[in-house]
């Protein structure tokens, strides 16, 4: 070997009688040494040439520094390298043809490896074609169906209302997460009920409470005897909407004054400004 190291017979290649050459030494061997031929080479070339010879490179900047440290290498040499230069260029066309024969089927081998991975891309589009046209197959269908359970949804979610309620069998057809969403709009607290009766119990007492309510609130019409006191129904209102009766009490100051649904929203109490903390239903006797 020029560079005294080994490699293997697929690192190297046979130079006519010569030794044994590795594939960087035959590079810089095939331009002779000579400077114009030298500077045409890649300076990862030329380094791994230094390398090989252990020249250190780390001083060099320029690719014409490295290539100088190689005519260097070679001048110790003497009548060797002279000879070498001075021999015609024949011997080296079969290494020339070798390595352009080499440099095609490497450039063949990258044109079939580019038209497999093309053949896959298409295959893989064909496969994408054909998944998204099972996907949209697929939301349409999904489409229907959310739009059937949205449908019915929104007729369960009418039917979760108090308001809603006629008469007291119609409770029997609410459903348990329909209970207690009337429950839960209505302030009142169904923790510990553990069977469908339960619920259904609080519903009932809740409606008649409202539709007893209702009914003293219509009835009492003006019965006070003086004008400037106010009427029973205007006591039993309200006081932010004037429209729902009393039916709730603020915690933690214990004040009556707002309906279910105001003293949700409420932050502070309207007549002692303490800090709501939450609005418990109250049910009349």
């Amino acid at each position: 070997m020029d560079c005294k190291n080994s490699f293997c017979s697929r690192c190297s290649v046979q130079m006519d009688v010569r030794p044994r050459m590795c594939h960087t030494c035959q590079r810089l061997h095939c331009t002779f040494f000579e400077r114009a031929e030298l500077m045409r080479l890649k300076v990862k070339d030329l380094r791994d040439y230094l390398h090989l010879h252990e020249t250190p490179t780390q001083m060099c900047r320029e690719k014409e520094e490295l290539v100088e440290l190689v005519l260097a290498q070679q001048t110790p040499r003497g009548s060797g390298s002279a000879e070498s230069r001075s021999q015609p260029a024949a011997p080296s066309h079969p290494l020339a043809e070798s390595e352009a024969l080499t440099e095609e089927e490497e450039e063949e081998e990258e044109d079939d490896d580019n038209e497999d991975e093309e053949g896959e891309e298409e295959e893989e589009e064909d496969g994408d074609r054909d998944g998204e046209d099972e996907e949209g197959e697929e939301d349409d269908e999904d489409d229907e169906e959310e739009s059937t359970d949205s449908e019915e949804t929104l007729v369960l979610s009418r039917r979760a209302s108090l308001s809603d309620l006629s008469r007291v069998e119609d409770i029997e057809g609410l459903s348990v997460r329909q209970l207690k969403e009337i429950l839960a709009r209505n302030l009142v607290n169904y923790q510990g009920c553990c069977e469908k009766w339960e619920l259904m119990e609080k519903v009932t007492h809740l409606f008649n409470d409202q539709k007893d309510f209702h009914n003293l609130v219509s009835n009492t019409k003006t019965e006070a005897a003086d004008p400037a006191e106010p009427s029973g129904q205007e006591e039993n209102l309200c006081k932010i909407c004037m429209d729902s009766p009393i039916d709730c009490v603020l915690l933690e100051c214990g004040h009556m004054v707002t309906c279910s649904k105001c003293g949700q929203r409420m932050n502070e109490c309207p007549i002692c400004r303490q800090y709501v903390v939450r609005a418990v239903h109250v049910f009349r006797s």
